[in-house]
């Protein structure tokens, strides 16, 4: 029979597979389990998982009925979706689709399907399969750098007034995402990507209006990345990031997809694949090398983070040193990101007193209405401060950041702010949330 040792295909079953660690005779035996749950007497044959997989063949209903059951799939997506479609594995960028406007708006076609949504079965493109990803994106980006809509007619389809409504939106949601985190506009993204698609389908309209369109609808998938990772849904921040990229590139914003490169290359970095991240952001600064000091400068500031990870810590610095020539000093919030993102760095290379002298600088610099960024910064200095063996400065930055984190809807604030209370509690005490003075010396802006 199979030789299970062999590399599973793309098949999407594969990967609801591998992610929850069964072999072929796993998933035949879960399959006949919840087929006897339903009523149905089915034997657990290991051979009908493999042609599924491998031979195209597709699953009878009662199965497919038995592996919705295990997977949590409601029975209406089951039958709205043919096999394999309604399988939770969704991942990176679709197959068959072109890298223009049609195959922009077929990728956001799949992502909404999917309802942003990270099941147990999606799984994080990495590796090998990041590795296509890229490949596909520059081929397409150095055939086509200009690959903007050619002029249409234009007509009186296209709706001004809703364009323009969504960009200012976007903005807000920018800010509301900063304040509360992703958690308070990841539903309100996904609505808003909705009516932007519902746009794009009217279309194609003249150039101006197509890019547009298109370039807001890729900083609406962004940010929805952004939510997604903030809320610990890594599957569905990938398929959005990748999707604003093909929008990205559709409206021939070399910019836009440099920065969508970034924030996979930070989402790469807190999921611990700090080699994929390199090869994201290695991606952008060699296929867009004409992009504004500013957005290379976020570049720089990723692949340091990449770096560090990799424990590479003269390559992490000398990425520091290009960020910072690049950074326009007179942006209010540029000293504040650099110095929070070389604190970080320090803190992966192992020197965390370095690191907590830098996010000591850092903290008073970042709005106090950005709290959720407060709140993970805060936890970062009480973190580096712990490790450094200042536990009693830590506390206090510990318990503050629990407090930030108490009024977001950031999980990972939440979970940082946890690991710092955790790193900061007396031997045999439990972390107190609380009731500790924040004052240290430092003047960090008032609490919320």
């Amino acid at each position: 029979m199979a030789d299970e040792t062999a590399p599973a295909p793309s098949h999407p079953l594969a990967y609801v597979r591998r992610s929850h660690g069964w072999s072929y005779q796993d998933l035949a035996r879960v399959v006949a389990e919840n087929a006897r749950a339903l009523g149905v007497p089915m034997a657990a044959r290991r051979e009908k998982v493999w042609r599924w997989e491998h031979w195209g063949v597709v699953p009878e209903r009662d199965s497919q009925r038995a592996l919705a059951r295990a997977l949590g799939v409601p029975l209406r997506d089951v039958d709205a979706r043919p096999w394999p479609g309604w399988l939770p594995a969704l991942a990176g960028l679709p197959e068959g689709l072109g890298w223009d406007r049609a195959g922009a708006l077929g990728a956001l076609e799949v992502l909404l399907d999917s309802g942003g949504r990270d099941p147990r079965g999606c799984p994080v493109v990495e590796g090998p399969e990041f590795r296509v990803a890229i490949g596909e994106w520059q081929r397409a980006a150095l055939a086509d750098a200009d690959a903007v809509p050619r002029p249409i007619a234009s007509g009186d389809d296209f709706d001004v007034e809703t364009t323009a409504w969504l960009e200012w939106g976007l903005h807000g949601l920018c800010r509301l995402d900063g304040r509360l985190g992703g958690g308070a506009v990841r539903h309100r993204v996904e609505a808003d990507l909705r009516i932007a698609l519902e746009l794009i389908r009217q279309g194609p309209f003249a150039a101006a209006d197509d890019v547009r369109l298109l370039r807001t609808a890729a900083a609406l998938a962004r940010l929805g990345g952004r939510a997604a990772v903030d809320t610990g849904r890594h599957g569905a921040a990938q398929r959005y990031f990748l999707t604003g990229l093909r929008l990205a590139h559709a409206a021939g914003d070399g910019p836009q997809a440099a920065r969508l490169w970034a924030e996979l290359s930070l989402q790469a970095v807190l999921d611990g694949r700090h080699t994929d991240a390199l090869a994201g952001v290695a991606a952008a600064e060699h296929t867009l090398p004409a992009l504004p000091p500013a957005v290379r400068a976020t570049l720089a500031m990723c692949r340091a983070r990449a770096h560090a990870g990799l424990g590479a810590e003269a390559a992490a610095r000398r990425a520091l040193e290009e960020a910072a020539g690049l950074l326009d000093p007179a942006r209010d919030d540029a000293e504040a990101e650099l110095l929070a993102h070389s604190g970080l760095v320090l803190l992966d290379l192992g020197h965390p007193g370095e690191a907590a002298r830098t996010l000591d600088k850092a903290l008073p610099l970042l709005p106090p209405s950005h709290r959720r960024d407060l709140a993970l910064h805060t936890a970062h200095a009480a973190l580096a401060r712990a490790l450094s063996g200042d536990l009693d400065g830590a506390r206090p930055l510990a318990a503050r950041a629990a407090r930030l984190a108490r009024t977001c809807l950031s999980p990972r604030a939440t979970e940082t702010a946890a690991r710092a209370l955790a790193a900061t509690a007396a031997p045999g005490q439990p972390a107190v949330e609380g009731g500790l003075d924040p004052g240290d010396g430092v003047d960090y802006g008032p609490a919320p």
